[in-house]
């Protein structure tokens, strides 16, 4: 099946490569903004499949003219130019960190990537220029050329780049309809729409009926309402913006300046592509302190204090209690002993009994607030021994897999949110007659110096064992105060998950339920807070 992927992949990407192909002038070349695209988009691995769709239909434009051009001309010009933009891509998604997570997006990295990808085709495209010079009567690349060309696959990239990475990251599966309908209720679509449209329009207009004097200027001013919108709503303002701006522009400037190369014309373009770019960093610095902004930074570090005093008590009062459980023992055998030779003929073993009885429900309440495990050894060794011994007793099987570092710097209060965490999906899960076993994977590590930790709970469904929890039942309703859980539904995890900058994804099957947990150090998050990170969603 992979390589019927891989043909699909081929043929579909050769066939948008040829439908925007005719809606690719020099002025806008679409077609290197569709090869960006389908790169971002596609796995590593499908990677060699788009050389191969692209080559196929760049071989048959390009051979007819070997008599004109030469064979080397053509033996370039085979060379599909998505193979130079790969490694320029791979660069921005593996060292840049294009996309930090699902949901959030590098802007630096995105513009680094726009305008290397020009550059390498701005490059190539003046080599092939260059090999058919070789012939007569052929145009030598220019630098005033090869300018137009670079303005022209930017201008692509800008304004048609950003569209998809939006829908990608807003029309999700479950909600897309609801996203939809907020996005075109947006105050956002309708300020483009109703003010920055027409201007852009008006200024178009006005620019290609004004002289050669003052077309120039009033192209330029097309970044005013752009600047106005980006000021408004962030990132998404810019690319809205800048998309308008670009497209009208594009339509205005004449089709002929790559052979005249107009000084002029390229002094403008130059000005808004620098101008839109700017634009762009400024939306998405903006759109990241909105995003502090309502998440409430200041309640959130609060919230984690508050989180981190609640385990300190939880912690000292389970410790207590061990303490007078032990000292509660030993001053019981002792009383026994001393009725034992006041009265030899009294049984005394059923009060023994009760005593041992006493001393282990104290020790369990204790293990249930705070396990001795966790106090000892860290969160590793309670996920292991306190959640097994706890789902042993209710007759459902447990494996833990932990791996990754870090977790000795996190700050305690991390540690204890994914124990909790994992607590609460273990009840909710084992909830069900159905589930057999639960598998835990505890994974920490460190990105970009932001420390992160992430609890997945998978639980496998076998109706064939429900008998056995029926049997078992009375360990499975006790499991949850052996783990100290609360009876969080998801809602109410998921709010809790969100003190430490995390997510909680949830998925239900047929035969497995999985919840994953993921959460950022909030120490690493405050120091890394100081540079310009643009990330946004």
């Amino acid at each position: 099946m992979e390589w019927m992927k891989q043909v699909a992949v081929a043929l579909g990407f050769a066939l948008a490569y040829e439908a925007a192909h005719p809606f690719s002038p020099p002025q806008f070349g679409l077609g290197s903004a569709l090869r960006l695209l389908w790169l971002l988009f596609l796995p590593y691995r499908y990677w060699p499949a788009l050389a191969v769709g692209e080559f196929v239909p760049n071989f048959l434009a390009v051979y007819p003219c070997l008599e004109q051009f030469g064979a080397l001309w053509v033996a370039f010009r085979s060379i599909p130019p998505l193979v130079f933009m790969m490694p320029v891509v791979w660069f921005c998604r593996a060292r840049l960190a294009l996309f930090p997570s699902k949901r959030l997006i590098n802007i630096k990295a995105l513009l680094v990537g726009v305008v290397a990808t020009s550059l390498v085709l701005t490059a190539y495209t003046c080599i092939a220029m260059t090999l058919a010079h070789l012939q007569p009567n052929t145009s030598p690349a220019t630098w005033g050329i090869a300018s137009c060309f670079f303005i022209g696959f930017y201008f692509a990239m800008l304004a048609v780049v950003p569209w998809p990475l939006i829908a990608r990251f807003e029309l999700r599966p479950g909600r897309w309809r609801e996203k939809l309908r907020r996005g075109l209720q947006s105050r956002l679509l309708l300020e483009g729409l109703t003010i920055l449209l027409p201007i852009t329009v008006l200024l178009a207009l006005l620019s290609n009926r004004s002289g050669p004097n003052y077309a120039q200027f009033v192209l330029m001013a097309m970044f005013l309402p752009v600047a106005w919108l980006t000021l408004r709503h962030g990132w998404r303002g810019a690319a809205l913006g800048g998309t308008f701006t670009l497209v009208g522009a594009v339509c205005v400037l004449p089709s002929q300046m790559m052979l005249q190369a107009d000084p002029f014309v390229i002094q403008t373009e130059v000005f808004l592509a620098l101008a839109i770019t700017i634009l762009f960093a400024v939306g998405a610095r903006i759109s990241e302190q909105l995003l502090q902004g309502q998440r409430a930074n200041d309640d959130r570090h609060l919230a984690r204090q508050s989180y981190q005093q609640g385990e300190q008590r939880l912690r000292n009062v389970a410790q207590a209690l061990d303490i007078s459980a032990g000292r509660l023992h030993l001053m019981l055998n002792r009383l026994l002993r001393q009725m034992q030779h006041l009265h030899p003929y009294i049984e005394n073993e059923a009060s023994y009994q009760q005593a041992m009885s006493a001393h282990q429900e104290i020790h369990q309440l204790a293990e249930s607030i705070h396990p001795t495990a966790w106090r000892e050894r860290g969160l590793p060794a309670a996920l292991q021994e306190s959640l097994g011994r706890a789902l042993d007793d209710a007759g459902i099987a447990y494996r833990c897999h932990i791996t990754g570092r870090g977790f000795t710097r996190m700050q305690p209060a991390v540690l204890a949110a994914a124990y909790r965490a994992a607590c609460e999906a273990v009840a909710h899960i084992s909830g069900r007659l159905a589930c057999s076993s639960i598998r835990l994977t505890l994974r920490g590590g460190e990105t970009h110096r932001m420390r992160w930790l992430v609890v997945r709970i998978e639980g496998v469904m076998d109706d064939a064992k429900v008998a056995r929890a029926i049997h078992d039942a009375e360990g499975r309703r006790s499991l949850t105060a052996k783990l100290g859980a609360s009876g969080l539904d998801r809602d109410q995890l998921r709010e809790q998950v969100r003190i430490f900058d995390g997510e909680l994804h949830y998925h239900c099957g047929v035969e497995r339920i999985r919840l994953s947990v993921l959460l950022h150090d909030a120490r690493a998050s405050a120091d890394d807070a100081a540079p310009v990170r643009l990330w946004v969603s």
